[in-house]
């Protein structure tokens, strides 16, 4: 009996709507619909009406409009049971760099402080990664149903959420809605789009600027584009410094260049409420 192969990736629970398109045992060409139930890096276990056998191969793409251009060739590796719908098949993508399902997993062996895994999504750029969560983490996901977390795509601190699954009503909804003629987005519309995914947070952010001491302050909110703090200390207007957030002075934190749009007095509490804008590194000031 041989041992089975060891994991490369995580395995994560997610529907994605596939179309799969080759030859049957018959030699009659077929193209169908299907999904996955599970996902990892190299493969899927996908449903399927038809009955396949092992190391039939199979070209398979995704069926949302966004995810089209998404397709790879599969590899049968076994069925590994039954459903009301039809069965459960074990299939391995045969190019290695293909990356069928947009999702970054990473390497086995996450950090030991590691309590939780989830497959989150940027709200701003839909990209999704395997994340490793740590206490803190977790339960700032729990209070906030969301995390503030550096996306790559973006550039920026970004709120990431759960990714849902993928279903016919709302595909096809989609595809009725792009069929619509739509106008193209003035960039100050979108600007506004951004700035309205904003999550309400109770974060620690640290606060850097040249010439003085790093301050600790509390991120009352964070979007794509930049995020609310409120400090002791009041920054004016057009002030140019760098901000940490989440920030913990344990572990390493993600410093990046914003500029403060607004300053304002919070009287009651002898404290400042500061707007900040994320500057691209290289960016001028405005």
């Amino acid at each position: 009996m041989t041992s089975p192969s060891p994991r490369r990736s995580d395995r994560v629970a997610l529907t994605l709507l596939l179309e799969a398109s080759g030859t049957d045992s018959q030699g009659q060409e077929f193209t169908e619909a299907t999904k996955t139930l599970l996902i990892n890096r190299s493969g899927a276990v996908i449903l399927s009406p038809r009955e396949l056998t092992p190391n039939q191969q199979l070209h398979v793409r995704r069926r949302a409009p966004s995810e089209a251009h998404r397709h790879a060739r599969v590899r049968v590796v076994g069925q590994f049971g039954q459903q009301k719908e039809g069965f459960l098949y074990g299939v391995e993508i045969m190019d290695p760099d293909a990356d069928l399902w947009g999702v970054e997993f990473p390497a086995l062996g996450e950090p030991a402080e590691t309590v939780a895994r989830m497959l989150l999504q940027c709200t701003y750029c839909r990209g999704r990664e395997v994340v490793y969560l740590n206490e803190m983490e977790l339960r700032g996901f729990e209070t906030n149903r969301g995390i503030a977390r550096h996306c790559n795509k973006c550039g920026v601190p970004s709120i990431w959420i759960q990714a849902p699954h993928e279903d016919e009503q709302k595909l096809a909804a989609r595809a009725s809605r792009t069929r619509e003629p739509q106008a193209a987005t003035p960039p100050e519309t979108e600007q506004r789009q951004r700035q309205r995914i904003r999550l309400k947070t109770r974060l620690t952010a640290c606060i850097r600027q040249t010439g003085a001491d790093d301050e600790l302050a509390v991120c009352e909110d964070i979007s794509p584009i930049g995020m609310c703090f409120r400090s002791k200390r009041r920054y004016e207007a057009d002030a140019l410094i760098d901000v940490a957030v989440p920030y913990s002075p344990d572990t390493a934190n993600i410093f990046l260049p914003a500029r403060v749009v607004y300053s304002e007095k919070i009287p009651k509490a002898g404290l400042f409420r500061h707007g900040t804008q994320y500057r691209r590194v290289g960016q001028a000031p405005a």
